[in-house]
């Protein structure tokens, strides 16, 4: 939460007149806000979360310019004031709210081992993207009719990238739930070999499913046998990480949840009021 430090405090009061901050007040109080419900919907959105960066940063740029330019209503420009805000912005609305929302997310990941396939949610959603990788770079129509090979091929892909993951949740759920990342991996490509040949020679039961439905529609479009396929295996494999990226978003908005106000207490009391402060209003008085 982007909360401006509490200019009717000791060091920030000129007379005892209770000064009402306009940057406080709704609707513009609301564009505080947009970096961190963008970034625990990043899960949902993906990419499309920067953007709710924009608001943000906006106003955090007017709130130290404007504590810069005035002290309260007279306008007093300094650039101690501007700094604290500075750097309580920095911390309290940019850095600890998005270290507790990517930890709320990582936290509620790993209710994917109370599931029957006992990884984390983070560990099944780096498989597919591996998966939607492997269809992608055409794997799936270079071993048609060779499945077997297929899913070494595809084993052999999930266990080196695993390995050589930079990401080290992944990694560590690895090695330490080799065999059961290798069965869910297996699982996978076992699902699209089966999909991929239930597109190719349907049966009547088949062909009136919205798989195969959409699967006519991207022929329809122009697109080729070979790329409506692709286009189809992809999107089932985004619907199998949907409810998980869900349930990290909701892990993101608890945790902020619970750690907006302590942090931005933390930060305005502790870090700023009895650290930063005093050494700025010491180097100011030498």
């Amino acid at each position: 939460m982007i909360k401006p430090i509490n200019v009717n405090s000791n060091s920030f009061r000129n007379n005892h007149t209770e000064y009402n901050d306009p940057l406080l007040n709704w609707p513009l109080r609301g564009a505080a806000f947009t970096n961190e419900v963008g970034e625990a919907m990043r899960p949902l959105i993906g990419n499309y979360a920067t953007l709710s960066w924009a608001p943000a940063l906006l106003y955090i740029g007017a709130d130290i310019y404007d504590k810069y330019k005035n002290d309260q209503t007279e306008y007093s420009p300094s650039s101690r004031r501007a700094l604290k805000q500075a750097l309580f912005q920095g911390l309290a609305s940019v850095c600890l709210p998005i270290v507790a929302v990517k930890g709320g997310q990582n936290l509620f990941s790993l209710l994917g081992l109370c599931t029957k396939d006992n990884i984390s949610i983070n560990t099944k959603e780096h498989v597919n993207k591996l998966a939607q990788e492997f269809v992608a770079n055409g794997k799936m129509h270079a071993y048609a009719g060779k499945d077997d090979e297929c899913i070494k091929e595809f084993m052999n892909t999930v266990s080196n990238n695993m390995d050589l993951s930079d990401k080290k949740q992944v990694k560590h759920a690895y090695s330490n739930n080799k065999e059961n990342v290798n069965k869910f991996a297996k699982t996978t490509i076992k699902e699209l070999i089966k999909l991929r040949k239930d597109l190719l020679s349907p049966n009547d039961e088949f062909k009136i499913s919205n798989t195969y439905l959409s699967y006519e529609q991207a022929l329809k479009n122009g697109q080729t046998e070979n790329v409506a396929v692709k286009s189809v295996l992809q999107h089932q494999l985004k619907k199998k990480t949907l409810k998980g990226k869900f349930i990290k978003t909701i892990g993101g908005f608890l945790a902020l949840g619970v750690a907006i106000k302590p942090i931005d207490r933390f930060v305005e009391e502790v870090l700023i009021g009895k650290v930063v402060a005093p050494k700025l209003d010491n180097k100011k008085d030498a």
